[in-house]
C-alpha cells in the first residue's frame, strides 16, 4: 500500500486488509513522508500484526515513485496495490488468487468493484451499471486492441480497479511499471496485456472511493497544474505542461509497438488508439 497523508481512511483500509481470508499475506505500507498521522496509524497496525510492514521513504518519491517502490520491496509471487482510501472486502485476495492458481495464462485477476463516496456509500451507480464485466481475449493482438479501446473509452474509470488487481510478480516486472506522468496506468495495463490475459470477477470485493482529495483527482478535471506536484513534489510547475501530460500518448505508442506482431499490426493498433477517442489526444 503506497500512502501519503492518508490518515482519514488508512485505519479502516488496513483493517480490511488484515481481515483477508488468506493466511500467507504480506501487507507492505510505504509512507511517502506523510505529515499527518499516517505513520502513527500504520505503526499501530504493525505493532499488533506481524504481517504489516511499514517503510518510510527518506524523501517524497512522488506518486509513481512510491507505487513502484512498494512493488520493488514486495517478496511474494503475487502482488497487488491497494489504495490507502479504497476499502477491500475480506474475500478479495482469495478470490483473485484462485483465478491465478487455476489459469496459468492469466496474469491479472481483477476483483469485482463498485464506486463509493467519501463516506463509503455507493455513488454513481448508473455509471458503474453501464460498465459490463469485461471478458478479455486469449489472443495477444486482439487483447491489445481491447485494452486500447478500454483505457480511452467510456468505461475507462475501470482502470482504477485494474490497477488494484492481483498480478503475477514476474509479469509486472516485465512492464515499465508506473511512469511519472498522468494516465501512466493505461500504459502499464497495455504492457501487461502483451504478457498475458486478464480476468475480471463479478462479485464485488473492491470499493473504489471517489473523492476530491484522492491522489489523481485533478487528472479527471484536467487540472494538470494541481496534479504536477503529486508526481514531482518540490519541483516548480513548468510554464507549459503540454509535453508532460501528452507523454502518455508516446508511451502508449511504444507499448503497442513492443507488443505487436510487426510494424503493420503496430500501425493498426495505434490507429485504433487514435480512433477510440480522439479527444484523449488533447489531454
Amino acid at each position: 500500500m503506497p500512502v501519503y497523508n492518508g490518515e482519514r481512511y488508512l485505519d479502516a483500509v488496513l483493517d480490511g486488509l488484515r481481515r483477508q481470508t488468506v493466511d500467507d499475506l504480506e501487507i507492505l505500507v510505504t509512507d511517502n513522508c506523510s505529515t499527518d498521522r499516517t505513520a502513527e496509524i500504520a505503526a499501530d497496525h504493525a505493532a499488533s500484526d506481524a504481517r504489516v510492514v511499514v517503510v518510510r521513504n527518506p524523501v517524497n518519491l512522488g506518486l509513481a515513485g512510491n507505487f513502484n517502490r512498494v512493488f520493488a520491496l514486495a517478496r511474494g509471487r503475487y502482488f497487488r496495490w491497494n489504495m490507502a482510501d479504497d476499502p477491500a472486502e475480506p474475500g478479495l485476495v482469495e478470490a483473485c488468487l484462485r483465478v491465478l492458481e487455476a489459469e496459468p495464462d492469466t496474469v491479472l485477476a481483477v476483483p469485482g468493484w463498485d464506486l463509493v463516496d467519501e463516506e463509503g456509500r455507493s455513488t454513481r451507480p448508473e455509471e458503474r451499471g453501464r460498465i459490463p464485466v469485461t471478458v478479455w481475449s486469449g489472443d495477444r493482438q486482439q487483447r491489445l486492441a481491447e485494452v486500447n479501446a478500454y483505457v480511452t473509452g467510456p468505461h475507462r474509470i475501470g482502470v482504477l480497479a485494474y490497477l488494484s488487481g492481483l498480478v503475477r510478480t514476474e509479469a509486472l516486472w516485465a512492464t515499465g511499471l508506473l511512469g511519472s506522468y498522468p494516465r501512466s496506468d493505461r500504459v502499464l495495463l497495455t504492457q501487461l496485456a502483451a504478457v498475458g490475459t486478464f480476468r475480471e470477477l463479478a462479485d464485488v470485493t473492491q470499493h473504489i472511493r471517489i473523492h476530491p482529495d484522492s491522489a489523481g483527482s485533478g487528472i479527471g478535471d484536467r487540472d494538470y497544474a494541481r496534479v504536477w506536484p503529486t508526481f514531482h513534489p518540490g519541483r516548480p510547475v513548468p510554464r507549459t505542461l503540454l509535453p508532460w501530460r501528452a507523454r502518455v500518448h508516446l508511451e502508449q505508442a511504444r507499448a503497442l509497438a513492443a507488443g505487436a506482431d510487426g510494424p503493420r499490426q503496430a500501425a493498426r493498433l495505434l490507429a485504433g488508439y487514435v480512433r477510440a477517442n480522439p479527444r484523449q489526444l488533447l489531454g
